[in-house]
C-alpha cells in the first residue's frame, strides 16, 4: 500500500465502495438484511464520506495530491470511468430486457442501476491497484 495518504484514502474508498455495494446485491438476492432504500443510504452515505475525505485530504497535503494524480494513475482513472461507462450500458441493456420480458420489475431495474454505476469504476480501479498499474 502506497504511503501517499490521498492514494491510500483513494484506495480504501474504492474498496468500502465496492465491498458495501456486493454485499447490498448478495443481500438483496438472498432476500437478508435491510431493505433496499436501508442500502442506498448506507451505499450513499459512504460514497459521500469517500468524497468529503478525498477533499480534505487533497486540500491538507496537496503535493501528495499532485503525486497521486501522476500520468500513470490519471490513465487508470480515465480507463475505469470508461469501463463504469460500458458496464452500466450494458447492465442497462440486460435491466432493459428483464423489464420488457416482465422478469424485472422497471422500478427495481432503476433502482439497481445506480449502484452499478456507482461501483463499477471503483471496481476497475482496484484491480487497476491489484495490477500495478495504478497506485
Amino acid at each position: 500500500m502506497s504511503a501517499n495518504p490521498v492514494s491510500r484514502a483513494r484506495l480504501i474508498g474504492s474498496a468500502a465502495v465496492v465491498i458495501v455495494t456486493c454485499c447490498a446485491f448478495i443481500a438483496a438476492f438472498f432476500s437478508v438484511g435491510p431493505s433496499g432504500l436501508t442500502w442506498a443510504y448506507i451505499i450513499g452515505g459512504i460514497a459521500i464520506g469517500y468524497a468529503v475525505l478525498s477533499v480534505i485530504l487533497h486540500l491538507r497535503y496537496p503535493e501528495a495530491a499532485d503525486a497521486a494524480w501522476d500520468e500513470q494513475n490519471s490513465q487508470a482513472h480515465r480507463d475505469s470511468l470508461i469501463f463504469g461507462f460500458w458496464a452500466t450500458l450494458a447492465v442497462f441493456l440486460v435491466f432493459l430486457s428483464l423489464s420488457l420480458t416482465e422478469r424485472m420489475d422497471p422500478a427495481h431495474a432503476f433502482y439497481w442501476l445506480g449502484p452499478i454505476l456507482g461501483v463499477a469504476p471503483s471496481a476497475h480501479y482496484l484491480t487497476s491497484v491489484a495490477r500495478g498499474r495504478a497506485e
